[in-house]
């Protein structure tokens, strides 16, 4: 069983050492039009997350789903991927995923590591080649100095390491798939391209500070860098760190982006992605020197912005300011990757928003795995955004039509306006650490003001809420059936059963469960078939004849103690509810309204149908629902009222309701995050309807 690692891990552990063509999704292929000219698609973009061997059909599947929504992909491999990476095998898959979206007319960006921090090719880059691999120098306070390599990183402010990158990475993609450069493939996306420790402040408890380096470096500083520094007495307060700095921008900009940005133009297609530290002034010099410099040589800048701020008191307001600097190209952000799980389409939909205002027309969906494995890997948190939430199916094409409306506006929208400090005069201020840099701070609390104002300026304030008065329906009596199975997470090891199910199966999670029995009867893992409904890293098995009523026994290998947060073990799904005391009872005919999980569906995750008559004196000319914030379809008489993602959930009846008795169908669908956390999540069902 492979040990968990996250980034941070990843970064910890690389630095030990030093510390010891424009393509439409539904439409035909059209000719490569020049990079940076007019912007071209507007289809969100699944950050689609490559997991498992790749199966053809699980493949096939998912690229269908993408496609009904309108969607592209970027190929994005991700923890969980069970092929090599950079293998003969993983270019013969990504020829295959290429290949069937071309089929499909979709337009499909490439990724150019595994994970991420970008430029490192999990290792590749370094392998056999030390003189490739990353240096620090670390400076005491009295100037003395010393480097220190960081084994497993590559040096990217070495001209030499990009070009082994560059071999490894993009040559080979455009090897095994160049005939669809600048067609199907538009673009190819660096992510947070970094060395660990990167222009770290002093560690605690030392008195050295941690700066990248290398003999570019060197010959750029004049040679003797290291020597001057020895005879400084305040290193803090330096006058040369501007030239450290001056110079860190040019190397970092010569020796990686622009190499990159070049080979990229050269193969007609964008270099994409974004850098770090692009939130506060002292982190954009100490990983870019110059972020809004480094940014111009990409063919769609972009910015990272997965933490869904969506408050412009509380955004990301320099990172999108920056942005926002580049009109006339395609401007991307990567989005919701921190989650929760639970998100609100409403929420997507007011980020969307924030960002239109700042010129952002291209959005990263983070993430959108080809399975859950890789929740084995990744622990501390889930944004999940593709098939495997039920709202995708009906409300993933409604998300891609906002989205292109959207794009039509930040493609009219002009920078924000703010004035923008020059790249000296805060290399003057940075110093040795300029994330602790108490002028760069100040200067950045101000930019930030100054963008905020103007962001809050373009947004539209939203719509005073109707005063009408209407009557209140809360008393009717309404049905209640899920489309499809209930679910139920089980952690713990019995279940109790009032009323048998007629139909129940269980979904395993084949990395977690080394062997299973119900009620004492073994199930053979092996030979149960791929979870397709579900997810493809789970065995589903037909139980219904295994369980009885009383206690029902789960005996489980695991390869965990404890169960895991965003990737259960087991899911039972199946025709019951949950009655109070956690026993599975016959479903009720009908339940109240309110929190629906209060009423038998605990971690259900899927679409709940309500259904009622009610008596209208006179034909209502618009209904609206409250669910929660959670996506409705509503259904008068037999006819399709509509279907909204996000509020207003307020309907327009008057071809469909009359005067007299009326039927009224409610659909609400919920999200994966109700089933994995159903502790946290929001409520959810039919909480008023008038």
């Amino acid at each position: 069983m492979p040990t968990p690692i996250s980034r941070r891990s990843f970064l910890q552990t690389s630095a030990a050492a030093a510390a010891a063509v424009t393509l439409a999704p539904g439409a035909g292929a059209a000719p490569a039009l020049p990079l940076d000219t007019t912007p071209g698609p507007t289809a969100p973009l699944a950050m689609w997350a490559l997991t498992g061997t790749l199966e053809s059909a699980n493949v096939e599947q998912q690229l269908d789903a993408y496609h009904d929504a309108g969607w592209g992909v970027v190929l994005y491999p991700r923890w969980g991927l069970e092929l090599e990476y950079l293998s003969d095998a993983w270019f013969d898959r990504i020829r295959f995923i290429v290949e069937q979206a071309a089929a499909r007319k979709m337009e499909v960006w490439l990724y150019d590591e595994f994970c991420w921090p970008s430029g490192h090719a999990k290792g590749v880059v370094t392998k056999d080649r030390e003189d490739l691999a990353a240096q620090l120098l670390e400076v005491e306070s009295d100037g003395r100095n010393r480097l220190v390599p960081v084994p497993g990183s590559a040096n990217l402010l070495l001209p030499e390491a990009t070009q082994r990158f560059l071999e490894v990475t993009h040559e080979r993609y455009y090897q095994a798939i160049g005939e669809h450069f600048g067609t199907t493939v538009r673009a190819i996306f660096t992510d947070e391209p970094s060395l660990a420790m990167q222009h770290g402040p002093r560690p605690r408890g030392t008195v050295s500070w941690r700066l990248t380096w290398s003999s570019a470096m060197d010959a750029a500083l004049g040679g003797d860098f290291r020597d001057r520094l020895a005879k400084i007495d305040d290193v803090a307060n330096w006058s040369g760190w501007a030239d450290y700095w001056a110079a860190f921008t040019k190397v970092w900009h010569d020796s990686w982006v622009a190499p990159i940005a070049e080979w990229c133009r050269a193969h007609k297609i964008a270099m994409t992605g974004h850098l770090l530290g692009e939130g506060s002034l002292g982190g954009q010099i100490a990983y870019s020197g110059s972020l809004r410099r480094q940014l111009s040589e990409f063919g769609i800048p972009g910015i990272d912005e997965i933490s869904t701020r969506t408050d412009p008191e509380k955004c990301e307001a320099l990172t999108l300011a920056a942005i926002a600097e580049y009109p006339g190209k395609e401007r991307m952000v990567e989005v919701y990757a921190l989650g929760p799980p639970t998100m609100k389409m409403e929420t997507m939909r007011e980020m969307v928003d924030l960002c239109a205002a700042c010129g952002i027309d291209r959005y990263v969906m983070a993430i959108c795995p080809l399975d859950l494995s890789g929740g084995f890997f990744k622990r501390e948190y889930l944004g999940i955004h593709g098939p495997h939430q039920p709202w995708f199916k009906k409300y993933a094409p409604v998300f891609a039509e906002y989205v292109a409306e959207a794009a039509q506006r930040a493609r009219q929208a002009p920078p924000l306006g703010i004035t923008w400090p020059a790249d000296e005069d805060l290399w003057a201020v940075a110093g040795p650490d300029p994330r602790g840099s108490k002028v760069l701070q100040r200067m950045t609390q101000d930019l930030i003001s100054q963008a905020r104002e103007a962001i809050i300026a373009r947004l539209e304030k939203p719509a005073a809420p109707s005063t009408t008065a209407k009557p209140a329906l809360e008393k009717l009596v309404w049905s209640f059936t899920p489309k499809g199975l209930n679910s139920l997470r089980l952690d713990r090891a019995t279940l109790s059963i009032k009323d048998l199910p007629p139909k129940a199966e269980l979904s395993v999670q084949c990395q977690l469960v080394r062997g299973l029995s119900v009620n004492g009867t073994a199930i053979d893992l092996n030979a149960a078939p791929v979870d397709r409904q579900f997810d493809f890293s789970f065995r589903r098995i037909d139980v219904t004849g295994l369980l009885k009523v009383g206690e029902n026994h789960f005996a489980v290998d695991l390869a965990e103690a404890k169960p895991l947060k965003f990737l259960p073990s087991l899911i039972l799904w199946g025709d019951f509810a949950v009655g109070p005391e956690g026993q599975l009872i016959a479903r009720p005919e009908t339940i109240p309204l309110g929190d629906w999980r209060r009423h038998g569906y605990p971690d259900f995750c899927g679409t709940g149908c309500y259904r009622t008559e009610v008596d209208f004196a006179e034909a209502p000319t618009h209904l609206s629902i409250d669910s929660g914030g959670y996506p409705v379809h509503l259904i008068v008489n037999g006819t399709d009222v509509g279907a909204r993602a996000w509020s207003p959930f307020r309907f327009d009846a008057r071809k469909a309701a009359r005067s007299g008795r009326n039927e009224i169908v409610v659909e609400i669908t919920s999200t994966l995050g109700h089933l994995f956390v159903p502790g946290e999540a929001p409520p959810v069902g039919l909480m008023g309807f008038q």
